[in-house]
C-alpha cells in the first residue's frame, strides 16, 4: 500500500519530546523507543486513536503505462477496499475483518472473488490503520532492532517485524524526521517467494496525523513497479458498511 516535510506550526508535547530525544545523543537504541519516535513523528497515540475511518483518493501508475484513479478507505476495526480504475475494468480488493475478496476483470475475475493466501494477507495487513509496530505484542507480532540503514538515500533505523499471521517485514524509520521512509516484505504468490518495497514520500499533516502523499513500490528483481499520488486525504468520513462485505 515516500518529500517535502511540513511541519504543522503548533508543537504537541509528544512532538516536542520526539525533537528533544533526536536531539540527545543515543547509545542504546531499542525497538520500542524507535517506536515511540515513530508514533510521535506521526501525530502521537491519541490522534490516531481519534481518526475512526480515511479516505485516500488519487492516481496509481503502473510501469507499463496504464493509469487511472485510485481510492483507498479505511475503517476500525480492520476494514480495508482499494478501488483502482485501470483502463476498461475496474479492479476490488477489500476485507470486513473476516472475509478477503477481490473483483479483477483484467485477470478474468468479472464477479467477487474471495481470496486467500499471500493476496489475501496482503490486503488485511493495509487493514491495520494503526500499523503493526502499535501495541505490536498485543497484536502477537515480533519486533526487534535491526541496525542502522539507509532508505531513500537517508540514515535509518531499521526494524524487523514478524506478524502474527507469519509475515516477515522490514520497516525503515528515518533517523531525522522518524516517519516510516521504507518497507520490505516476503510475500508467496504461487509458490515463488517474491521481494516487496515501498518507499513513502512527500508526508503532509491532515486533522494533525502525517500521511504519505506518494508511496513508490516495485517487486525485486522483476522489471516495472508502481507510483501512487495522493491528491486528498480525508479523515472520520462516513464510509457506507457494505463497501467492505463481500457482495452476495
Amino acid at each position: 500500500m515516500t518529500r517535502t516535510l511540513r511541519f504543522p506550526t503548533f508543537a504537541t508535547a509528544a512532538t516536542a519530546a520526539a525533537l528533544l530525544a533526536w536531539a540527545r545523543p543515543v547509545r542504546a537504541q531499542t525497538a520500542d523507543s524507535i517506536i515511540a519516535l515513530n508514533v510521535a513523528a506521526r501525530g502521537g497515540l491519541a490522534r490516531l486513536a481519534a481518526v475512526r475511518s480515511e479516505r485516500l483518493t488519487g492516481r496509481i501508475a503502473l510501469a507499463n503505462g496504464v493509469a487511472g484513479p485510485d481510492t483507498v478507505e479505511l475503517e476500525r476495526p480492520l476494514h480495508v477496499r482499494t478501488t483502482l480504475h485501470l483502463g476498461a475494468g475496474t479492479i476490488v480488493q477489500a476485507s470486513d475483518g473476516r472475509t478477503t475478496w477481490t473483483v479483477n476483470p483484467l485477470a478474468g475475475d468479472s464477479v467477487p472473488t474471495v481470496m486467500t493466501g499471500g493476496a489475501a494477507q496482503n490486503v488485511e495487513a493495509g487493514a491495520d490503520y494503526d500499523g503493526p509496530l502499535v501495541d505490536y505484542a498485543a497484536k502477537g507480532n515480533r519486533v526487534t532492532y535491526a541496525g542502522r540503514d539507509t532508505a531513500d538515500g537517508r540514515p535509518a533505523f531499521v526494524l524487523d517485524v514478524v506478524t502474527a499471521a507469519g509475515l516477515h517485514d522490514r520497516y525503515f524509520i528515518d533517523r531525522r524526521t522518524h516517519l516510516q521512509t521504507k518497507w520490505q516484505g516476503r510475500r508467496v504468490f504461487n509458490g515463488d517467494t517474491l521481494v516487496f518495497e515501498s518507499y513513502f514520500r512527500d508526508y503532509r499533516r491532515v486533522d494533525g496525523v502525517a500521511i504519505a502523499f506518494r508511496i513508490d513500490s516495485d517487486t525485486r528483481g522483476r522489471p516495472g513497479g508502481q507510483h501512487i499520488a495522493i491528491d486528498r486525504a480525508e479523515i472520520n468520513v462516513p464510509i457506507a458498511p457494505a463497501r467492505f462485505r463481500f457482495p452476495r
